[in-house]
């Protein structure tokens, strides 16, 4: 998508809060509709993701109106909502920049496109609820708004393009995984082995095996890993944390699924093993003694799990391009939430072979839990995916045969 005029900048508090200003690109000058929202979602949202989605559609409203020299701000602190025309011309700004230069939007662009409309219509609707004069009406508040509301709402919606629906959760065959596992260990166990592919395996273990979400790896702590009191590992929400702030700042992993523990289900589980070898030879920092001489130690000022060269909590960017070169590498299509897929998707098939219906409402209840999710329907994909593989076998139509003896 092509930059806006008005730049969302982000910044994180001494107390660890994340939050958003928005400033025009050129000037600096910070829009005072967008900084009212900001802190009304600041107060509103639990998760910085979520805050920050929402101040991204803020942003691409607020440039639409710069860029077209349409007073937002005034209409706006007016209660004032946009009209169907105002509504029109911002969609159409949209999605020629969701376009960028393809002749169409792609899948990807469309669902760009409806999340930043849908997002401009809350802004909106919620200066329309603070501001909306009722001085001269006769109607209750709350009914003026409401049907504002219906009237605006539909014109925003005649605005949204249809999405194809939902696809199968990607995959990743039998086959690659063995490559990645075979290079990954093999890289991470050689003599002298590069810490990169040390750190590499050891986040593959935990996606493949657990199907954990990069952002949940990488804000693992030392406390917790597996120890002899609980062999589970913690995922921890951010806004669940205790403690100082991550050094990381803005750039923090932010684990969007629910806490929970989960202990190794494998019989050749990597862990705790993998884990206890990583701490004690790799997660270290280089320290520069009097003499000149850099050595690896021990001492760092964090607890985190996954550390860089210079003993740093591990960023996502980095995380990525391990990812990256474990696709040059192996010639797997790779990235580490396509590890989190294979992981579901194994584990609904499996669940989903249960013969008892009781045992398998319960399993599939807890594969919900054991993925962090909130939303039952959260499994669709799997669900999807699984009907999928089965066709690929065939279906039996003819007797419970697959031939066809009417066909030469």
């Amino acid at each position: 998508m092509r930059s806006y005029s008005v730049a969302l900048r982000r910044f994180q508090t001494p107390q660890g809060q994340a939050r958003g200003i928005l400033q025009n690109a050129n000037t600096y000058q910070p829009s005072i509709i967008g900084s009212l929202y900001e802190a009304s979602l600041s107060r509103r949202c639990a998760s910085p993701n979520t805050l920050y989605r929402a101040l991204t559609s803020a942003q691409a409203l607020l440039s639409w109106a710069n860029d077209t020299n349409i007073d937002l701000e005034r209409q706006l602190l007016a209660g004032i909502p946009l009209d169907i025309r105002d509504i029109e011309a911002f969609a159409h700004w949209l999605e020629m920049r969701c376009r960028k230069d393809a002749a169409t939007l792609t899948r990807a662009s469309i669902k760009t496109y409806n999340a930043h409309l849908a997002g401009a219509e809350r802004m909106v609707t919620w200066f329309v609820d603070q501001y909306y004069d009722i001085a001269h009406e006769k109607l209750p508040r709350g009914v003026l708004l409401d049907a504002l509301h219906r009237t605006s709402r539909r014109a925003w919606k005649s605005q949204h393009i249809k999405e194809a629906a939902d696809s199968a959760a990607p995959d990743l065959s039998d086959d690659d995984i063995s490559t990645v596992e075979t290079f990954l260990h093999s890289a991470a166990k050689a003599n002298n082995a590069e810490p990169r592919w040390v750190r590499a395996y050891l986040i593959w273990r935990l996606a493949i095996e657990f199907g954990m979400r990069i952002g949940e790896i990488l804000a693992l702590r030392l406390e917790d890993c597996p120890s002899r009191a609980n062999p589970a590992f913690r995922v921890v929400r951010i806004e669940d944390r205790k403690g100082s702030p991550d050094p990381r700042g803005v750039y923090a992993p932010r684990p969007k699924t629910l806490g929970r523990d989960l202990a190794p289900i494998l019989s050749n589980t990597a862990f705790p093993h993998l884990v206890i070898d990583y701490q004690v030879d790799h997660r270290l920092k280089r320290v520069r003694r009097a003499s000149g001489r850099v050595v690896r130690r021990p001492v760092l000022s964090h607890t985190y799990l996954l550390v860089d060269d210079e003993g740093n909590p591990l960023s996502v960017f980095t995380a990525r391009n391990l990812a990256k070169a474990i696709e040059h590498n192996t010639g797997v299509l790779f990235s580490w939430h396509l590890a989190r897929h294979a992981f579901f998707n194994r584990a609904y098939s499996a669940v989903a072979g249960i013969e008892f219906p009781t045992e398998r409402t319960i399993r599939l209840g807890d594969l919900i839990y054991w993925g962090g999710w909130r939303d039952p329907g959260s499994l669709d994909c799997y669900v999807r995916r699984a009907r999928k593989d089965r066709a690929r076998t065939g279906i039996a139509i003819w007797n419970g045969s697959n031939r066809w003896d009417a066909l030469e």
